[in-house]
């Protein structure tokens, strides 16, 4: 947290008052300011809030129609952890729960044993080898177009609703940046995407990245 915040780096996002929070969003603009590309934003995004959120894992992921594609994530992965690789596409039929969320504009955050209101979430823990986590969406335009997610492994402290709140600022700070950078990628590959016909196709291969 050492350039995010001038608060102490052993405090958790939910213990800052609202000026450091403040103080997180003017940090990162300014971490974005000079960065160009989709892929290059997402990377920025992606590693403040592994910074800010003291996570053991983030992702910036995009949403659209049937499909999710991660981005970038930022982490090692854990010995066993399931994982989406980055440029991977999956159906929003996977999260269901989650899209529902994002897509009213609401956040989520998760524990073991406490799913938040999000039903599949016990089984994402489990695959990720996660203990919390948390996402929050990415708005342009009126329009959600992806979402920002922070995880912690098993044993380490819980997300609280208080840290929702900060991440779901953060993630309307990205969205400035992130949502014209989506929509100059759609406009050079409008065939980016996986064809909504093939979301019911569970075999069926994931667009490389443009």
């Amino acid at each position: 947290m050492s350039d995010q915040t001038p608060d102490s780096p052993r405090l958790r996002p939910s213990d800052l008052p609202a000026v450091s929070r403040l103080a997180a969003g003017n940090a990162l603009r300014s971490r974005l300011k000079n960065t160009a590309g989709l892929n290059g934003i997402a990377g920025a995004a992606a590693s403040f809030l592994y910074d800010f959120f003291d996570a053991d894992d983030a992702s910036i992921s995009l949403l659209k129609g049937d499909w999710f594609r991660t981005l970038v994530s930022v982490g090692a992965d854990a010995p066993g952890e399931v994982t989406h690789p980055n440029g991977d596409t999956y159906p929003v039929s996977e999260y269901p729960t989650v899209t529902r969320l994002l897509r009213s504009g609401s956040g989520y955050v998760s524990s073991v044993g406490n799913d938040g209101g999000v039903r599949e979430s016990q089984r994402f823990l489990a695959e990720y080898r996660m203990t919390t986590c948390m996402g929050a969406p990415i708005g342009y335009q009126g329009d959600v177009v992806g979402e920002v997610f922070v995880s912690r492994v098993r044993g380490r402290s819980h997300y609280t609703g208080r840290d929702l709140a900060a991440l779901l600022d953060l993630a309307r700070q990205i969205g400035y940046r992130v949502g014209p950078a989506v929509k100059a990628q759609d406009e050079r590959d409008p065939a980016w995407w996986p064809s909504e016909a093939s979301a019911a196709e569970p075999d069926a291969e994931p667009e490389p990245l443009a």
